[in-house]
């Protein structure tokens, strides 16, 4: 069938696409290479190679930016956890808060567990770091406590980006270009998306509501959203083909 109606085919299968939406950063950040991408309901928040973070509104328009150099020149992700940002600082293995206005709390979380930090993300209650050499996310609660790690090298031996929909963990593969879904057990849900086609050196991730933002080497996030039976095959017309599981 090429019905895209959920009431008349509740059973069709969902997955996720490229939307064609996409946000080039390179004029804000010039030669820098953007590590780390978070949302916080309202702007977009991009941890860039340059020990800079970058403000920029819901179309992709520069807004303002602040320097992390005092605290880390290594930084990977950034994370928006309700209220501040956190800042991943790869050689410290430590969590930097910053205020919106880019003023540094003194508080900092060491994760000396993770030798080699990438990307985070805050889901409410936890911090989960990732680690592209040991091929796992690690752990902590809200004070820094470690509580554990999980290995996702079944899916990519090399996870970057990493970010949480409310739903799932979406892992970010540098190896297979893909991205992988996680429940809050981080057991695998047998759900992925590839950008391939769009980005093939992956850093980061960031949701916004049930999309996904990809960001890497090009300088640009690319959007991937929700569709009913994508990645499905399709038919000469370009309109998917659904499979109604009974």
């Amino acid at each position: 069938v090429t019905e895209t109606d959920l009431t008349t085919y509740p059973d069709a299968t969902a997955g996720f696409a490229y939307s064609n939406a996409l946000i080039n950063f390179a004029p804000s950040i010039g030669s820098a290479l953007p590590m780390s991408i978070t949302w916080d309901g309202t702007y977009f928040w991009v941890s860039a190679s340059d020990s800079y973070i970058y403000k920029f509104n819901a179309s992709g328009v520069f807004q303002s930016n602040f320097s992390v150099s005092s605290q880390t020149t290594n930084n990977g992700g950034v994370v928006w956890d309700g209220s501040h940002l956190w800042v991943v600082g790869y050689s410290q293995q430590a969590l930097f808060k910053y205020n919106t206005s880019g003023a540094y709390q003194n508080v900092s979380i060491s994760i000396s567990q993770n030798t080699s930090p990438r990307d985070a993300v805050w889901d409410g209650t936890h911090f989960y770091v990732t680690n592209n050499s040991t091929a796992r996310v690690y752990k902590y609660s809200a004070s820094g406590s470690y509580i554990g790690n999980f290995l996702v090298s079944s899916q990519d031996s090399s996870p970057f980006g990493i970010t949480w929909d409310g739903t799932y963990f979406w892992v970010i593969g540098a190896t297979t270009d893909t991205a992988y879904a996680y429940n809050s057990s981080f057991v695998y849900q047998n759900k992925s998306f590839s950008f391939a086609g769009q980005e093939t050196t992956p850093y980061g991730a960031g949701a916004q509501g049930s999309s996904v933002w990809v960001i890497g080497s090009n300088k640009t996030a690319y959007k991937y959203a929700p569709q009913i039976g994508c990645g499905a095959r399709t038919e000469g017309t370009g309109n998917n083909l659904y499979t109604r599981i009974k």
